[in-house]
């Protein structure tokens, strides 16, 4: 392609823009992130990891692609804090990590990794700072976006779809 306009290109952008379809680019490298930087999407992908671990019941949140999903929402938000704000906090993260272990999240040990979090949890109903905020955002997004996929789904959850069972296997709330 010369880079050029051609006639084709501007009528599918006409028919698109006419009726109300919106063009979506490709991202600049294939398997790259829309919204974050290859850096703070590693580090999202690490802390959903952590909160979803994968088990001997069912695979994690990395398996469930649930950094992708928040990557591909956050791209998506129409309000600019909506998408500042998953900055904001992961840059929180990686300054309270180096101010408790003098080195950014990723390059912390697991013990380290989960000792974070654990400090982060703590005041989770009354988080106070920028860091504690964003973790509480950050795990419930983390259990929406886990539990709608396939994996928390099916895996997880066990859930079999719509299907007849022959006899009542719940709880009997009597």
């Amino acid at each position: 392609m010369d880079g050029n306009l051609h006639r084709r290109d501007l009528l599918k952008l006409f028919t698109a823009a006419a009726f109300g379809t919106t063009l979506q680019l490709p991202a600049a490298e294939p398997g790259a992130p829309l919204f974050f930087t290859m850096e703070e999407f590693a580090l999202l992908d690490k802390l959903t990891d952590l909160i979803i671990p994968a088990d001997e019941h069912s695979p994690g949140a990395h398996d469930a692609a649930v950094a992708a999903f928040i990557d591909k929402t956050v791209a998506e938000a129409f309000l600019p804090e909506d998408k500042t704000s998953w900055q904001k906090g992961l840059a929180a993260v990686n300054q309270l990590s180096t101010a408790t272990s003098q080195k950014p999240f990723l390059e912390t040990t697991p013990q380290e990794q989960v000792a974070l979090l654990m400090n982060l949890a703590a005041n989770e109903e009354k988080p106070q700072t920028e860091a504690e905020k964003f973790f509480t955002q950050l795990k419930e997004t983390t259990a929406f976006a886990y539990y709608s996929s396939s994996i928390g789904i099916h895996n997880d959850m066990g859930y079999l779809g719509n299907v007849i069972l022959d006899k009542f296997a719940g709880y009997e709330a009597t």
